[in-house]
């Protein structure tokens, strides 16, 4: 099945969630009027199940492409760019792939809910929910590929690409109707306002406009979230049964089989991963530049265990670990937190305002922090780019700073191949719909 023909029916999405729907009869298919209101919080809950698995599929892409990563025990590589420089690329297809079909379910949600016939708090919720994880696969999908073809419906027709402009305000339009359905915070693992607001805040920013980036960080800002101050405090957000002040919003990853494990990719037992800190950063990433004892540099990386990154503990003994993790298999999934805010924010505002903005939030990040009174436009963005790798190193962010800020000269083994900054539209997909519809990205 090619993932642009959207199906009118929930049986993939009802395959995708049996255990969130036991109770629902027959199990092998539904129509999305058929759903009442009892169905929807477990139709709710079968997608944020999927956008943990689509979260973790997605995960390594930026700190891989970003140049973070040399090869860990059980893998090898050599050029990281050459994943994307070809049509034919596995990764741009299972992230094109794995991305449409998240959004045919989440369609298939948003339908249902509309159906529904009273606005109980199920109904509100499921909304809410579609529309802000639709939203979050389109941030992927088009921070990725560019423009791609916009999906607000089921639909059994070819859906052309849209322009990169349009993606992103679709974007924007989701996050305020999904608003219009959520509430405050009150459990990091559902989807809320102030879940809308972060992603607001970086959908702004890599728009251009930075004023609004500004507004939607500074809503996080003035709110009830606080900033880890500590490496215990830091660590904690990563571990399983722990709680944190910072985080926004999580992915719960509360299973009972088909385990999401992260800390596979860098950090397992058998000594079998795929991923290492790039040998140059094992210095370079946490040195002393702005500041001293920065609270993430044990919680990331111990050098005594130099293969191993440490930031999602596996539990192992004798391994680095920094803190304990009784259960690693429930790890949270880590979508945003307080630190988003403020390093959107510093961005968005350049120099010389974000310069009080860094030195607010890194206060919080060292024991002591050195920075001018002032800074050139390039210095300054050095740092912003700085501090984001420090703190979403192995989070799947450096390639997307990179590619936002326009910063090739950060890579070194880039070799001038500007036209990756946009991944290939899978060709594949290409020859189901024709070159009209799904024209290829320059360059390929």
């Amino acid at each position: 099945m090619k993932r642009i023909f959207i199906f009118g029916a929930l049986a993939l999405l009802l395959a995708g969630c049996s255990s969130q729907l036991d109770q629902i009869r027959p199990k092998d298919k539904i129509s999305s009027a058929a759903v009442n209101e009892a169905d929807l919080s477990k139709l709710t809950n079968g997608i944020l199940n999927r956008m943990e698995s689509l979260t973790v599929s997605f995960w390594c892409d930026g700190d891989y492409l970003g140049e973070n990563f040399t090869a860990g025990p059980g893998f090898d590589y050599a050029d990281v760019h050459g994943e994307i420089v070809s049509s034919s690329s596995s990764w741009a297809k299972s992230r094109w792939q794995t991305g449409f079909v998240a959004i045919m379910h989440i369609n298939e949600l948003l339908k249902s809910a509309n159906s529904a016939s009273a606005e109980s708090a199920a109904t509100l919720q499921a909304k809410g929910t579609a529309y802000f994880c639709r939203a979050y696969v389109y941030y992927e999908l088009v921070s990725r590929f560019g423009g791609v073809p916009i999906l607000t419906e089921p639909s059994m027709g070819v859906v052309p690409i849209s322009p990169e402009a349009d993606v992103w305000a679709q974007i924007i339009a989701d996050l305020h109707e999904a608003e219009k359905y959520l509430d405050s915070v009150s459990n990091v693992y559902r989807p809320s306002d102030e879940a809308c607001w972060a992603l607001l805040s970086k959908a702004y920013l890599w728009t251009g406009d930075k004023a609004k980036a500004i507004e939607y960080a500074d809503k996080l800002i003035n709110s009830k979230f606080v900033l880890s101050k500590t490496s215990n405090e830091f660590a904690g957000m990563f571990v399983a049964g722990q709680s944190s002040k910072e985080i926004i919003f999580a992915l719960a990853n509360k299973r009972s089989s088909s385990f999401l494990r992260i800390f596979e990719k860098m950090n397992d037992t058998d000594a079998s991963f795929n991923y290492s800190m790039a040998e140059e950063l094992r210095t370079d990433l946490f040195a002393d530049k702005n500041g001293t004892g920065d609270i993430r540099k044990d919680p990331t990386y111990n050098p005594a265990f130099p293969v191993r990154i440490i930031k999602f503990p596996n539990g192992g003994q004798n391994m680095g670990q920094f803190i304990a993790n009784e259960d690693p298999s429930a790890s949270p999934i880590m979508v945003f937190r307080l630190a988003d805010a403020y390093l959107t924010k510093a961005e968005a505002q350049g120099a010389s305002a974000g310069l009080a903005t860094m030195k607010t939030f890194m206060e919080s990040r060292y024991a002591s922090v050195n920075l001018p009174s002032s800074m050139g436009d390039k210095e300054f963005q050095n740092l912003v780019l700085d501090e984001n790798n420090r703190e979403f190193y192995a989070e799947g962010r450096r390639w997307f700073d990179i590619k936002r800020t326009k910063r090739t000269d950060l890579y070194k083994t880039w070799n001038g191949r500007d036209h990756l900054l946009y991944w290939p539209i899978p060709q594949d997909e290409i020859d189901l719909v024709g070159k009209e519809a799904y024209p290829q990205n320059p360059g390929y």
